[in-house]
């Protein structure tokens, strides 16, 4: 023999989780998870809506404001 011992592997006293245990709750997570990124997605969704709705008010304030400095100036006695 080389010296080594070599000892029995003690069974843990404490009961372990089983595979059909382990699968119930990585189904669970996994069903968190896609409920958490559908929401993030509609929120993302909804953040995209806000954003075009007030790029679109701020170009049309932006052509309110070319078309009041176009006015018409026939009456410039300039």
């Amino acid at each position: 023999m080389s010296g080594l011992k070599t000892e029995p592997v003690k069974q843990s006293e404490e009961p372990s989780c089983s595979c059909k245990d382990l699968i119930a709750l990585m189904t669970k997570v996994v069903e968190q998870n896609t409920i958490l990124i559908q929401q993030i997605d509609i929120s993302n969704q909804n953040t995209a809506e806000l954003i075009d709705q007030n790029n679109d008010l701020i170009n049309e304030l932006v052509e309110q404001e070319d078309d009041a400095d176009a006015g018409s100036t026939f009456l410039d006695m300039d």
